[in-house]
């Protein structure tokens, strides 16, 4: 627990954490770290392959800072980076034809949006 941190706000940034920690350590399979770094690269990210790993440090090392407390503003950044990164690469909805695709990636960059709030709140909170 961060030092005068209430039990919601500890809850908050675990449940953060949880969030970013599940969804990395599930991409790092074979078939799902092929499929994001092909993805990167039919959306024309640069260098892909780097792009991909620098965006995993990004998020466990992020989870990993603000776990522990231990510079938990650094760690807030970190997935604050990440996210609109992550954003910006795969959630472009109006470039997609399918309708279903579109609005998928439309809530899913409204979603990011509200992690988005949740971090700066955090961020706000571990300063």
């Amino acid at each position: 627990m961060i030092t005068g941190e209430s039990g919601h706000a500890a809850a908050g940034r675990l449940l953060i954490v949880a969030c970013f920690l599940v969804t990395g350590v599930s991409n790092l399979t074979p078939a799902r770290i092929k499929d994001h770094i092909d993805r990167m690269a039919a959306f024309g990210t640069p260098l892909p392959r780097a792009a991909f790993w620098l965006g995993i440090a990004l998020q466990l090392t992020g989870c990993a800072l603000v776990a522990t407390g231990w510079h938990a503003e650094l760690g807030a950044w970190c997935l604050i980076v990440f996210t609109v990164a992550a954003t910006a690469i795969f959630h472009r909805f109006w470039q997609m034809a399918d309708p279903l695709r579109r609005n998928f990636s439309r809530l899913m960059l409204l979603s990011n949006a509200g992690v988005l709030g949740g971090l700066l709140l955090l961020l706000a909170n571990v300063r």
